[in-house]
């Protein structure tokens, strides 16, 4: 399920919350992908968008020994993007039902229940959930 939060910050206020809020919760930053910046590198304009990708190893090691295609799903992503009217929203793809498909018990996809919720939880302390 694709989830969608309109921030409560202007967009540099928002990567620092963000940021501070995955380091909070006890996750790294593997990457931050601008995809603003990458469509001005082939001479196309987009409107602001920043991709986190992040996560815990431990968790999402811990879901991948019992099935590696995990790894296609995680780490995490986190879209912060503005549209034409410079409204920025927050886009969180939620992992548990994905996980449904795969080899896991039900102990396991409880563990990805609690990792959408804490992302979500973390959504809500910056935003506002709109249907987008």
């Amino acid at each position: 399920m694709i989830i969608t939060y309109k921030s409560k910050y202007n967009f540099n206020e928002l990567k620092i919350k963000l940021e501070s809020l995955i380091i909070k919760k006890g996750m790294g930053i593997f990457s931050v992908i601008d995809h603003s910046k990458n469509a001005v590198s082939v001479g196309m304009k987009m409107n602001r968008s920043l991709l986190y990708i992040f996560g815990n190893p431990r968790s999402g090691t811990l879901l991948m020994y019992k099935d590696m295609r995990v790894g296609v799903i995680l780490p995490l992503k986190i879209l912060i993007w503005e549209d034409d009217n410079k409204n920025l929203f927050m886009t969180y793809y939620t992992i548990y039902e994905t996980l449904k498909n795969f080899k896991l018990n039900n102990e396991d996809l409880e563990l990805a229940k609690n990792i959408d919720n804490n992302i979500i939880e973390m959504l809500k302390e910056l935003g506002i959930e709109v249907e987008h």
